[in-house]
């Protein structure tokens, strides 16, 4: 009986370690971004095309993240524009329409630039996701805020 208890145990670490080697190494869980936050000395404004719009898990244990991609008209980089979480932002958004957006630039993806919003405007209006300082006008939660954040 004890060589089916090795066994089993050898079993269970040797398949503990081939779904360990499935994750990259130092790469968040699957459908997670790498650890990143809102940083002023870093913000920049950006205008471009909507190419894509996607509704991402960012964050462990939390709600999809609107996210954008969108093209810049002259010099046609590609910009991730995280916007906030999907509940939040009420406004409808379409492919080809043209965005500007305030916020933050973290990492350094391949061919592709990230930005989480502060501010984005759209025909005209603008919506306000996060403070001047960076923190989140949804922190209070749905039922404490209600929705969107504030048009100027």
């Amino acid at each position: 009986m004890e060589p089916l208890r090795r066994r089993k145990q050898i079993a269970i670490v040797a398949g503990a370690v081939f779904l360990a080697g499935l994750l990259p190494a130092g790469h968040p869980a699957f459908g997670q971004t790498p650890p990143h936050f809102y940083n002023v000395d870093k913000e920049t404004r950006v205008e471009g095309t909507v190419e894509d719009i996607l509704m991402e898990p960012r964050y462990e244990a939390r709600a999809p993240f609107l996210v954008v991609i969108l093209e810049e008209k002259d010099t046609r980089r590609r910009i991730s524009v995280e916007v906030s979480p999907a509940w939040f932002f009420k406004e409808d958004i379409h492919k080809g329409e043209r965005l500007k957006v305030v916020g933050s630039l973290y990492g350094s993806g391949e061919g592709i630039v990230n930005l989480i919003a502060r501010e984005v405007q759209c025909r005209g209006r603008t919506i306000t996701v996060r403070d001047k300082r960076g923190f989140p006008t949804w922190s209070g939660g749905r039922r404490i805020r209600g929705g969107q954040g504030t048009g100027a």
